[in-house]
């Protein structure tokens, strides 16, 4: 599972760095494309690559998503998500369950802290033609604030939506900000 995440991961940058459309850049990327057909990897990937940009409206829940969960408001968008559901944090812990049984555990963190605020670097949307799917990449920074300290962490999560358009799945990455 965590290859398969890696594989998001790599594919969103690729499609983030590769988003300009002109007339040269397409004869560009089908000669590339052409000669990309003889590369061998040392792994096989769980995803093809074959990405294409996915659906801002989804990339504009997510980052609601977000900000509800500044806002401590994660109820304002409970029908998001599908009936059952996983989340994978970063520090290992395995969310999965039923959605209000999940979105409880979830809360229940967020109350224990007393402010979130989150910056946005990047959200890009993706559906994976050969595997029928939409993903939603986001980057970011979460600064949390409990009773007796804060904390700071550069995040990367991975969100997948079903064939409902629910979502379905989530991992979270994180990295502390180095000391100066």
């Amino acid at each position: 599972m965590k290859h398969l995440l890696f594989a998001a991961c790599i594919s969103c940058t690729l499609v983030a760095c590769n988003n300009a459309t002109t007339t040269e850049t397409k004869a560009d990327t089908t000669a590339v494309k052409s000669s990309d057909e003889n590369v061998t990897y040392a792994y096989t990937p769980a995803y093809s690559g074959n990405f294409e940009i996915g659906d801002h409206k989804q990339a504009q829940l997510i980052l609601e998503i977000w900000k509800d969960f500044d806002n401590n408001t994660l109820d304002n968008h409970t029908n998001a998500f599908a009936d059952s559901l996983e989340i994978d944090l970063s520090n290992g812990t395995v969310i999965k369950g039923l959605r209000d049984s999940v979105l409880s555990s979830i809360k229940n963190y967020r109350n224990s802290l007393t402010a979130v605020a989150s910056t946005i670097d990047v959200v890009v949307p993706l559906k994976a033609k050969d595997k029928n799917e939409s993903w939603v990449c986001v980057w970011g920074k979460e600064v949390t604030t409990s009773k007796n300290k804060t904390d700071s962490v550069y995040v990367n999560e991975d969100w997948m939506f079903n064939k409902d358009g629910k979502i379905a799945f989530m991992t979270r990455y994180e990295a502390l900000p180095s000391k100066k």
